[in-house]
């Protein structure tokens, strides 16, 4: 898109995060924000958010992961706001572990979410777009795992990768319609997503832990999800293919492409059986849990980042 101003852009997974940092990029650049979150309470956070720095923003409940209220979703956006310049495909959660022990539930909702709610929100608001004629920016998140192939993330990596190379796919396609495609591989950025992380084979009480532990830690040692939002608002504005966000991830893309044995290699040494076994005879030992719980506890947290995760009650076309 040229002269990159558009008047209505819809964000998903837009109640904290990434999702958050764009959607109040997007609202700086003089666009309605559709603020799309299954936890509308966080949704009308964002909303508060860019309505108190003079930014138009409207909030709706959607589990990206239900077709039909996408589908639906889609129709009350375009007859109440019309058919938007920019879609920002974000939901994600996490789920890892051994591939074969992840249960049958847990790999069917984050192919849900992570791949087949992306698809289906470029074809629905994709067709929107092409039928308006006026060309228009989808972007979908996807992250560094799309060309990290590392043990034990195999469920969220699937669908990260699909989404990269489908999102590249989509690009060519849509080009003659003027509509543009990009695909963003993030890094490590302060967010809530480990808040999310189902893991096979741990008990609750590791995972309730791990979970703090990594919330806490993504608050230092992550991008600024604002900083995050700001950069990937400009990377679709000149309609960049693919941005690799944090130095991680820009290495990660570029050494992969040159080096996918040494890639391959490497990642298997750091995320090998033979550490994994050691971590299993640490994590199940009660001391060393209840030490690590005591360490979770203690550590501090960077103030100034919505980083919580608390799904409500999901009531479908909730809006306001």
């Amino acid at each position: 898109m040229t002269n990159f101003h558009p008047r209505v852009a819809v964000v998903t997974g837009a109640g904290s995060g990434i999702g958050r940092g764009i959607a109040k990029a997007l609202a700086q650049r003089d666009a309605s924000v559709i603020v799309a979150d299954i936890n509308l309470a966080t949704a009308l956070d964002t909303v508060e958010v860019i309505r108190a720095q003079g930014g138009s923003a409207h909030a709706y409940a959607l589990d990206v992961a239900d077709t039909p209220a996408l589908e639906a979703f889609a129709e009350t956006v375009r007859a109440e706001h019309g058919v938007p310049d920019v879609v920002v495909n974000n939901a994600g959660i996490i789920v890892g572990g051994p591939f074969l022990d992840v249960p049958l539930e847990d790999l069917r909702r984050i192919i849900d979410i992570n791949m087949m709610a992306m698809i289906h929100g470029c074809r629905i608001f994709g067709a929107q777009m092409a039928e308006r004629g006026t060309g228009g920016q989808l972007v979908n998140i996807a992250s560094m795992a799309a060309f990290a192939p590392a043990r034990l993330t195999g469920p969220y990596s699937i669908g990260k990768a699909a989404v990269k190379h489908f999102s590249e796919t989509l690009r060519a396609e849509l080009a003659a319609q003027h509509i543009g495609v990009t695909v963003v591989c993030p890094g490590l950025i302060a967010t809530n997503l480990p808040a999310t992380a189902a893991v096979a084979t741990l008990t609750g009480d590791q995972v309730e832990i791990g979970k703090k532990a990594m919330i806490k830690a993504m608050t230092y040692l992550g991008m600024d999800p604002d900083k995050a939002g700001r950069k990937i608002v400009a990377a679709a504005a000149r309609n960049q293919a693919v941005l690799p966000l944090r130095p991680e991830s820009w290495v990660g893309y570029r050494v992969a492409r040159a080096f996918p044995n040494l890639t391959r290699g490497a990642l298997r040494v750091i995320t090998g059986p033979e550490l994994e076994r050691v971590g299993r005879l640490l994590i199940d030992r009660p001391e060393v849990l209840r030490a690590a719980e005591r360490l979770a506890e203690r550590l501090p947290q960077r103030e100034g980042l919505q980083t919580y995760w608390e799904p409500t009650a999901y009531e479908p076309g909730a809006h306001v």
